[in-house]
């Protein structure tokens, strides 16, 4: 059982240890998540299979292609290069929000321009700040369009760490690279909340057999929503047929089941509060982080 709650979740921000504000600068410039929870199935190397499973994806699913990785809740992923004795010790907040990033990858320019465009959102709104990679940099992002599907590393963990947006399909929705952002950012699913269960129903007997881990949910103790209400709306929440088996849904809401998750068009306002409360920005950081971010290439 401790091995399904290894791939956790809570995308509203449930970071453990600290809860980063303005009184608590100390641990919020140190970051820091104690994932250990997580366990070694997390850690692995980008594969081909999961690859060929978004290529199956269309518009028409009624799932997201970041759903159908291989990887830890489908699209979660820590090199094996940082496993502890199988676990992992620790996530990182990015320092004062800065993201360092590089492109290896042949993106096309329709998709050079989501990922600006979903950085920009964050740019302008929140005081997030994304940068190319400078020689002394210790930790960035990768940008790559492999054929192993959508995928990212959650948080800040050293070194070039892996961001994957398979073309076309990880960039045929903007909301997608929004998601996998918010992985980098150190936030996981918004369905894994401790108090999902008072939101929504999971089906568990509509769930495929060996992917019920992808929906556990995460235990209280060791989480914050940073008081943000639970949103239907995130664009880290999945959709109402994720890992289905049966066309029949997985996960239902329990007021109006009518109501839609899974939303991949935009950062919800919810999705943007809670980037603001873990890296305690200000009406002034935001205002002074108004440049573009250099993308172009």
């Amino acid at each position: 059982m401790f091995n399904f709650m290894v791939y956790f979740s809570v995308i509203s921000v449930y970071l453990i240890h600290c809860v980063p504000c303005k009184y608590n600068i100390k641990d919020y410039d140190r970051g820091g998540a104690d994932l250990s929870y997580l366990g070694s199935s997390v850690f692995g190397k980008p594969n081909e299979e999961s690859g060929n499973r978004v290529k199956q994806w269309n518009e028409s699913s009624e799932v997201n292609p970041e759903e159908l990785g291989t990887y830890a809740e489908g699209d979660i992923l820590f090199p094996e290069s940082l496993s502890r004795n199988g676990m992992i010790a620790e996530t990182m907040r990015w320092p004062s929000g800065v993201v360092p990033f590089e492109i290896t990858g042949s993106l096309s320019s329709e998709a050079k321009r989501t990922i600006k465009k979903s950085m920009m959102v964050l740019h302008n709104e929140t005081c997030i700040r994304f940068r190319r990679r400078k020689s002394d940099d210790s930790a960035w992002i990768s940008i790559t369009n492999t054929n192993t599907g959508c995928w990212a590393t959650l948080g800040r963990v050293g070194g070039g760490q892996g961001f994957n947006l398979q073309e076309p399909e990880c960039l045929s929705r903007i909301g997608t690279t929004m998601h996998e952002l918010l992985h980098v950012l150190g936030f996981n699913h918004e369905h894994s909340r401790s108090d999902r269960d008072s939101y929504i129903t999971i089906h568990w007997e509509n769930v495929e057999q060996g992917m019920e881990r992808h929906l556990q949910k995460s235990d209280k103790k060791d989480f914050t929503s940073f008081g943000v209400s639970y949103d239907y709306g995130s664009v880290v929440h999945y959709p109402k047929m994720a890992f289905s088996i049966n066309d029949l849904p997985t996960i239902t809401v329990k007021k109006d089941p009518k109501i839609k998750i899974g939303q991949r068009k935009r950062f919800s306002e919810n999705d943007l509060e809670k980037v603001r409360q873990m890296y305690n920005c200000s009406k002034t950081s935001i205002k002074d982080n108004s440049t573009e971010v250099d993308i172009d290439i």
